[in-house]
């Protein structure tokens, strides 16, 4: 059974989508550069193919704290052995996975719906089953809407999920299928390059599960790269990686958040499971291509606890359990001219010999690996795959339940092929997004200048739309459209010319930021001040603005023009989070610590904290060695005294 629902949930506003295009990367990622031992092989994988920034996407910074019940729009996938449901508008994530025969649930199926600055594109949120493609982190669709389909088989209906990831443009697809006599939740998963140069490609599936006191993550393997606190990766025996006294298959020893990307065993099946005390759990396995399993945990530490309960709320802890096409996630493979990758995954709910689960390594793993065969034989996910590439791949889709981005519609246009002809993804009937504007000039029509730059200020970046934005009528938006690509491509003169052009025709916000990065990139802070106290009072409520140029102000060692730009915004904006931590840094740079100790004393909640950012340096300057309030202890480290 496949059909469109809801879910009550309490949930935070997700918000507008910034108008500023990021030219730079949301997230520093480690540098492992210099770790011993990394085989050539994949040291060339890590070089490869990381992304710069994540354009064309928005950023999605516009959420909040405050949660409210909402009905969120869902698509529920069930047979007499599972139930699940699938959030289309999450970037087809599986938020709930039940198996109706105990009435457990198998993943981590978050109580709410909290958004935190984690993906590539900053709004993630934690629990179920989710798809990341594109480059090192949580994917740009992963709080963006996907489509959605029936379609129908032979061997019973198939939830079909796909999009146009932009930043790669790479075309996925999903196609969610339970096993029909086993208590299994196939995904057939592809992945097509439509061009004729290769493609980066990066992918993960995070499943998060329930982190209980007695759970152990187990998969066939002796040893793991480890993420040390400095970037670099060290290959670590497992499940001791440093003392025989503590076994790190338990999540709930760990004193810090950690990563630990499993080295297969060869002879072994391809899997990682989490078992929970009394030997019950879930395992995800999958076909040869997907070679990657890994495990994140957020530790026992203060930090963990806190981005745990900031993630879930009070009592509610997970961990995920992760595959993927390469063994870690800081590499890239490469998806050849016209060519696509595809394979399949199985969700498997267990129920092993706790004696053996809990017991010695060896017997543990053996143990998966018996369960599992009796689950799913040798060969038959292959087969399963197989019939689905043959029979189901290419079948179009016979109903469509959600519809995604216009992106493909725009994408596919430019390039001149039909959107309804790319076999089983149709991209012809997209939600109503700014996109419709690149799919009339592609078409080589002439669009409204002020109705497009209503709905779209970031445009495509590839050099496949250099024609089609050379063609648009000289205009403010033109102009700017014209002055972010060349300023995403490095060309910082055309850039400046065309920023400049577009504030003669109208001045606005977007074109005076514009000027205003590039006064900072040739070191011209005090040019770069002016210009952004002209772009803020252009658009006094934009949040995104002000809190950019305050960081631009507080960077040039500017407390008081930082002080005077928060200061002067609007109740809209001045109460927000963010914009209170940046007034406490300004108030401490300006030497007036009583009025910060206030701030911070009264609390502060920024919801858009980044994974890796903490509150402590603040803390610090306001508070001397006095102990770091709790709630702002978000350090990935081990804790320890202050």
């Amino acid at each position: 059974m496949i059909e469109s629902t809801t879910l009550r949930l309490p949930s935070a506003e997700l918000g507008a989508e910034s108008p500023l295009p990021s030219f730079g990367g949301l997230q520093r990622l480690p540098d492992p550069s210099g770790s011993p031992g990394l085989p050539p092989a994949m040291r060339e994988r890590i070089a490869y193919g990381r992304l710069a920034n994540p354009l064309p996407y928005a950023v999605q910074n516009g959420y909040g704290r405050d949660l409210r019940p909402r009905q969120v729009p869902a698509i529920r996938l069930a047979n007499d052995h599972l139930d699940a449901y699938v959030l289309p508008e999450l970037g087809g994530r599986i938020w709930s996975l039940r198996d109706r025969r105990s009435g457990r649930e198998l993943v981590f199926a978050n109580e709410r719906l909290q958004y935190a600055n984690f993906a590539l594109t900053d709004a993630w949120c934690a629990g179920g089953i989710e798809w990341n493609l594109g480059s090192t982190g949580h994917a740009t669709t992963t709080s963006r809407p996907v489509f959605a389909a029936r379609v129908e088989t032979a061997r019973g209906p198939s939830l079909r999920l796909w999009e146009w990831e932009r930043t790669r443009d790479l075309v996925f697809s999903v196609d969610l299928m339970p096993a029909g006599d086993v208590p299994v939740l196939v995904a057939h998963v592809r992945v097509r390059n439509p061009d004729p140069e290769p493609k980066p490609l990066y992918w993960w599936t995070n499943i998060a599960v329930p982190e209980t006191d007695g759970v152990r993550v187990l998969a066939p393997a002796d040893r793991a790269w480890r993420t040390a606190n400095d970037g670099s990766l060290d290959s670590v025996p497992v499940p001791h990686p440093d003392t025989p006294a503590v076994d790190a298959s338990y999540p709930r020893t760990a004193p810090a958040a950690a990563d630990y990307f499993f080295q297969i065993s060869e002879g072994h099946g391809r899997w990682v499971a989490a078992i929970e005390e009394d030997g019950r759990g879930v395992a995800q396995t999958a076909t040869a291509a997907m070679a990657g399993r890994k495990f994140f945990l957020w530790g026992a530490g203060a930090g963990g606890e806190r981005w745990q309960e900031w993630l879930s709320g009070p009592h509610r802890r997970y961990l995920e359990i992760q595959a993927g096409l390469a063994t870690t996630q800081l590499e890239h493979l490469a998806l050849g001219p016209d060519e696509e990758l595809s394979w399949a995954e199985a969700y498997v709910p267990l129920e092993l010999d706790p004696a053996r689960a809990h017991g010695g390594w060896v017997d543990a793993l053996d143990e998966v690996d018996g369960r599992l065969a009796d689950v799913l034989p040798a060969g038959r996910l292959d087969e399963e795959h197989q019939w689905w590439r043959a029979e189901v791949a290419d079948r179009a889709p016979a109903e469509q339940l959600a519809a995604g981005s216009g992106a493909g519609l725009a994408e596919l246009t430019v390039r001149g092929i039909d959107p309804r002809t790319l076999p089983g993804t149709p991209f012809d009937r997209p939600r109503r997004d700014g996109s419709r504007f690149l799919v009339e000039l592609a078409r080589g029509a002439t669009v409204d200048q002020d109705a497009a730059g209503a709905e779209l200020l970031i445009p495509p970046v590839s050099a496949r739309w250099r024609p089609v934005f050379d063609r648009v009528a000289d205009g403010w938006w033109g102009s700017l459209m014209r002055a972010v690509r060349a300023h995403a491509a490095g060309d910082l003169a055309a850039a400046e010319r065309c920023y400049r052009d577009s504030h003669v025709f109208r001045p606005s916000a977007w074109a005076a930021r514009g000027l205003a990065l590039l006064s900072a990139a040739n070191g011209d802070a005090g040019g770069a001040i002016a210009r952004y106290r002209e772009s803020v009072g252009l658009a006094p409520e934009c949040l995104p603005l002000l809190v950019e140029a305050t960081e631009h102000c507080l960077a040039a060692g500017q407390a008081g023009r930082a002080l005077a730009l928060v200061e002067a915004a609007p109740e809209a904006v001045a109460g927000h989070g963010r914009v209170r931590l940046l007034r406490c840094r300004a108030l401490l740079g300006c030497g007036r610590t009583e009025e910060a100790r206030a701030i911070l004393g009264d609390g502060i909640e920024v919801p858009d904290l980044r994974e890796g950012e903490t509150l402590e340096a603040v803390w610090r300057a306001a508070f001397g060695d006095a102990p770091l309030d709790p709630r702002y202890d978000f350090r990935m480290g081990p804790s320890v005294p202050a």
